[in-house]
């Protein structure tokens, strides 16, 4: 089982910002961020009219030692409920000593008693946040990053005998290396594992429509096809906010690989300048991993074109059942349609 290492202070204000809403008058999909100094975790969730939630936490942290320094990041979906002002989280097993966690709202304010690994308890507060402000904590740390990763292969430039670049070198092959296996479309490998995520959603959604198609061909008495038609479009809104799920941590993917290309340029830029031997696989990796990671986006936009068009469809045939008569059939709002990814 896939665990994440969101520990310590950044586990326990993830935990805090998932309950912000503990009010339980939200029903819209929120998102929020935690930041440390070595990590930046970013919490998405929604909560349905009987107070169930689910969503995904994506936590990017700084991984290994510069001038080798590396962005890692690992992505786990939680579910959840909320009664009044408490909220009760679960995760996937043993992801902290103990699988929920609580928390309370008192005064517009939240405090969360967290277990961490040590076996102690900690108080944390959070705050709410968006996308735009996961992205700005996301290239921050990619900053972060290489700015270390620079200063530290300068520095043993400077320690050692111009002819010899022999951990320069072996520091490159590492980052190439590294960006061969995280662009990978193989089966196994971040990219096809986050478009078989994406697959997977629409197969469902797809699934959803025909089952809303065929309550729509029925006998309107009673309106029961009209209800039967609007359940049908909730369960597509799921499905739509599944593949939301997957848009987050395919853009986290995609961000690892391009610093990783960043990384790597970087460190053959250096040998290059002085003269050092460049690897003969470092141009064509590099070509590889960006033209793996444009076909990714566009395949994963397909999807996104794909499930935003069979929401628009079942909600269109649910509004067109709920008339007259049955218009209390009426399922409310629906999910907004996911944009592309950049």
């Amino acid at each position: 089982m896939k665990h994440l290492i969101v520990a310590g202070p950044v586990a326990a204000m993830l935990l805090a910002a998932a309950s912000c809403s503990g009010s339980g008058e939200q029903r819209g999909p929120a998102s929020y961020l935690a930041v440390s100094n070595s990590k930046v975790a970013f919490i998405h969730w929604r909560i349905a009219s009987n107070g169930h939630l689910h969503g995904t936490i994506t936590e990017n942290g700084i991984d290994g030692s510069a001038p080798a320094q590396r962005l890692s990041t690992s992505s786990e979906r939680f579910s959840g409920t909320m009664r009044g002002k408490s909220v009760t989280l679960t995760f996937a097993s043993m992801y902290f000593l103990h699988t929920g966690a609580h928390g309370a709202l008192s005064d517009g304010e939240l405090t969360m008693r967290v277990p961490q690994s040590d076996g102690a308890i900690r108080q944390v507060k959070f705050s709410e946040s968006d996308k735009a402000g996961y992205d700005r904590a996301i290239a921050a740390l990619h900053r972060r990053i290489r700015h270390a990763n620079l200063l530290a292969a300068k520095q043993r430039a400077r320690n050692r005998e111009r002819p010899t670049y022999v951990e320069a070198e072996r520091s490159a092959q590492m980052a190439l290396s590294k960006l061969n296996r995280d662009s990978s479309v193989a089966s196994g490998g971040v990219l096809a594992d986050g478009l078989a995520r994406f697959a997977h959603d629409i197969h469902a959604a797809r699934a959803h429509l025909a089952t809303a198609k065929k309550d729509a061909s029925r006998s309107n008495k009673y309106c029961r096809a009209a209800f039967s038609v609007a359940g049908g479009a909730k369960a597509v809104d799921g499905a739509l906010e599944s593949v939301q799920g997957d848009v987050l941590s395919l853009r986290a993917d995609i961000l690892v690989i391009r610093h990783d290309v960043a990384m790597a340029s970087a460190l053959l830029r250096h040998l290059n300048k002085a003269g050092a031997t460049v690897p003969k696989s470092s141009t064509s990796v590099i070509a590889s991993a960006n033209v793996k990671s444009k076909q990714a986006i566009a395949r994963a936009n397909s999807y996104i074109d794909q499930i935003n068009a069979i929401d628009a469809r079942a909600r269109s045939m649910a509004h067109k059942m709920a008339m007259g008569h049955c218009s209390g059939a009426q399922y409310g709002s629906s999910v907004r349609p996911i944009p592309h990814i950049g």
